[in-house]
């Protein structure tokens, strides 16, 4: 069976059909229009969220950056620190190898004036450590 052919209602030239189709490419032809006027503001709105985006991650980069030379600063002094302590052990330990080997009877007396030797070194050495970290702390801010 075949479907018969649709009559078309028409008064005086009105076609509901035509109507429809006009109404449709009318709606479609207004959507259109509001997404190309949308356009504009999409990008801007894209460009604004990268820009964004790429000052925060600068803002960050810069912090690593003053934070990580601030600890190299840190690490130099602490490995200055260390270097000295080295410096004088050595210079404690030559000092009473040298008596030993020279003045053996003298012993006594050479190791009481390397242990006052040794305590002003600690001193000395806990001063700087001192400095060091109250640097640090000053220099972050106390975090």
């Amino acid at each position: 069976m075949t479907d018969p052919a649709p009559i078309a209602v028409s008064a005086h030239g009105f076609s509901w059909t035509a109507a429809g189709a006009w109404a449709t490419f009318l709606v479609l032809l207004s959507a259109l229009g509001v997404l190309v006027r949308m356009i504009g503001p999409w990008k801007k709105q894209t460009t604004d969220a990268e820009d964004k985006l790429r000052g925060d991650l600068m803002a960050r980069v810069e912090k690593l950056e003053r934070s990580l030379e601030q600890k190299d600063k840190v690490h130099a002094a602490e490995r200055s620190l260390d270097r000295h302590k080295i410096r004088n052990l050595n210079q404690c330990l030559d000092a009473v190898l040298m008596i030993l080997e020279t003045a053996p009877e003298k012993t006594v007396e050479v190791v009481g004036k390397v242990r006052a030797m040794r305590e002003a070194q600690l001193q000395a050495e806990a001063a700087e450590a001192a400095a060091i970290h109250a640097a640090e702390i000053a220099a972050t801010g106390g975090e």
